[in-house]
């Protein structure tokens, strides 16, 4: 746990709370990709070649390699009927994050124009989370843009909320 309070800063230098330097604007929708009442699940054609590049780019350096990472876009009917950005934001953590129960959203709020999201991975840390939290994070802001007209996406809980943080 503390090792994670010691890695997690070094995320949030790289990458920001909101992880947006690494995730450019989509300018896509799901609408013109899928049908109606679907949503688009977009991950990298390579997936293990888009790790292991997100990985040397976080621990070294250099140019960003998420704008030159080509993705497949799939349709997908949601669980329940309805579109819900919690899961396609688990779903896309789900594809990253090398645990099952790292990609758990465990807070996810909207206010006004920001979206705010915690997973399980920020607050149960492992030894590599930091690399694997840096990759996995451009995937879900991706994914939550494809799918609505939400543009700003903060990790981390909203002004207010920090309490809520089993890590502090």
């Amino acid at each position: 746990m503390k090792k994670l309070s010691i890695l997690l800063p070094l995320v949030i230098t790289l990458f920001g709370c909101d992880a947006q330097s690494s995730a450019k604007q989509v300018e896509t929708t799901a609408e013109s990709l899928c049908g109606k009442g679907e949503f688009v699940l977009s991950l990298p054609k390579d997936m293990d070649q888009y790790k292991q590049k997100m990985a040397d780019f976080i621990q070294a350096g250099g140019t960003d390699p998420f704008d030159k990472t080509a993705f497949t876009d799939t349709c997908k009917k949601p669980r329940n009927g309805k579109i819900d950005l919690k899961d396609i934001a688990e779903q896309a953590a789900l594809a990253t994050l090398p645990y099952q129960d790292a990609a758990k959203v465990l807070y996810f709020k909207q206010k006004k124009e920001t979206l705010y999201i915690v997973l399980s991975a920020q607050e149960n840390g492992w030894a590599g989370v930091s690399t694997a939290l840096g990759t996995s994070m451009p995937v879900i802001i991706r994914n939550i843009q494809l799918n609505s007209s939400i543009k700003n996406i903060k990790f981390g809980y909203a002004p207010g909320d920090e309490d809520l943080a089993i890590v502090k």
